[in-house]
């Protein structure tokens, strides 16, 4: 081979070489033009697909019970602190009872003068009075018999005027004595006016006694069933007020999940389903859930379905108002033709992939079923062994050469559905 050689140094000529360099990229580009772009592309397998709805909740107990105090006093001990479980009837929060006591003191005084009046009237009084109206009837009867008799006396002229007028104020003397200590009488009985009054006076004692006894009680404030506390409100030294809450309780009971579920899902769920549920704080527990409730109205302004879910054996790491992930199994098939989600385009309604076909990239329309965040079942469309394009960046007709991306999502047999608004 003779090279040409320039006559001062014998070395081949630059030009020479910059020819050469040009012929070849001028190759590299004819072989890159033929084959195309570089596009990654999944070949169309069959396999299980599973569609799960996964959405966010809130942890509710059945039932929340507030507890207040129903009088205004000094909180002198708080015996709950928030997480505690309690059980039932046992004392959470005692209030300053020192001058409710004194009240009862007061109380209970004025009812043992009340018990000590009663006794006296039925064991003195009213014997008393009774005996009275004895001797009035007796002297009663003999001012009666004296004016009967100075009648007769006057009739026969031994007596004057002034003798029979004297028998006469007597006799209406001792009727009169006789009708007071005969209604003394009456009223000193039991059933009478002054018993009654002395009764009466028993029976407001008696109420006076419980109404304070049922203070004193108000001051002890108890836990109304087994539960846990949620809240606490109150601290040693607080004022309570009538109406203000102290306390919240969750009761013993049924656990729900309450969750808020975009409406477009409505037609893939219903009451009696199960569920898988998981503490986002503790990923790693999970636990069965069952919905059973979908409101019958939809929330305007969100566009959601409220849906409550009943756990029936609650973890222990739950607690009220946590947040947890709820996943709902919607729909799963065992054999069929699927697809990254990634791969899918859409054009308004229309529904297409991009093949690989001749070195070049082709439009194919499809028909899709059950879908995941990860894979898409092609109904129709596609055959098993199809190359489809997952660069979004290619376009139809551009000239294409296939590098096989390896199909991650195709190992997981279980698929996680489309998230839901958090509640």
């Amino acid at each position: 081979m003779v090279w040409w050689k320039s006559a001062s140094t014998g070395r081949p000529k630059s030009w020479l070489w910059f020819i050469l360099a040009l012929v070849l990229v001028a190759i590299a580009a004819g072989v890159y033009t033929w084959r195309g772009k570089a596009a990654e592309v999944i070949t169309v397998t069959s396999g299980p697909i599973q569609h799960s709805l996964v959405f966010s909740s809130r942890v509710a107990s059945v039932a929340r019970t507030d507890l207040a105090s129903t009088l205004t006093a000094r909180v002198d001990k708080v015996l709950a602190r928030e997480g505690d479980v309690v059980k039932l009837g046992q004392l959470l929060v005692a209030l300053d009872d020192d001058d409710l006591r004194a009240q009862l003191q007061q109380a209970q005084a004025a009812l043992s003068t009340a018990q000590a009046r009663l006794k006296s009237q039925f064991e003195l009084s009213g014997p008393v009075a009774t005996q009275g109206m004895a001797q009035s009837r007796a002297t009663m009867d003999f001012a009666i018999a004296e004016l009967e008799r100075t009648r007769k006396l006057h009739a026969q002229g031994f007596l004057g005027d002034a003798k029979l007028q004297d028998a006469e104020r007597g006799a209406a003397s001792a009727r009169a004595a006789f009708a007071q200590s005969s209604s003394q009488a009456t009223a000193n009985t039991k059933g009478g006016a002054e018993a009654q009054t002395i009764q009466a006076r028993l029976i407001e004692a008696q109420a006076a006694v419980q109404i304070v006894k049922t203070k004193l009680e108000q001051t002890s404030i108890t836990a109304p069933s087994d539960g846990r506390v949620i809240a606490r409100t109150v601290e040693v030294g607080d004022v309570a007020q009538p109406g203000r809450k102290l306390l919240t309780l969750a009761t013993t009971g049924e656990t729900r999940l309450i969750a808020q579920i975009d409406e477009k899902n409505l037609s893939l769920l219903r009451e009696g389903m199960r569920a898988v549920a998981s503490a986002d704080a503790f990923p790693e527990n999970k636990f069965e859930a069952e919905l059973i409730y979908l409101a019958p109205s939809v929330d305007v302004t969100r566009g959601t379905v409220e849906a409550r879910l009943r756990v029936a054996k609650p973890p222990s790491i739950l607690r009220d108002d946590m947040t947890v992930s709820v996943e709902v199994v919607a729909a799963q098939k065992a054999n069929v033709l699927t697809i990254p989600a990634s791969a899918l385009r859409e054009a308004g309604e229309r529904l297409f992939v991009l093949t690989v076909a001749d070195g070049l990239a082709k439009e194919a329309d499809v028909r899709v079923g059950v879908r995941s965040l990860q894979r898409i079942e092609i109904v129709s469309g596609l055959s098993a062994g199809a190359q489809v394009v997952l660069d979004d960046r290619i376009r139809a007709g551009q000239r294409v050469h296939a590098v096989v991306a390896p199909d991650v999502s195709s190992s997981r047999p279980k698929v996680t559905g489309v998230p839901m608004p958090t509640p």
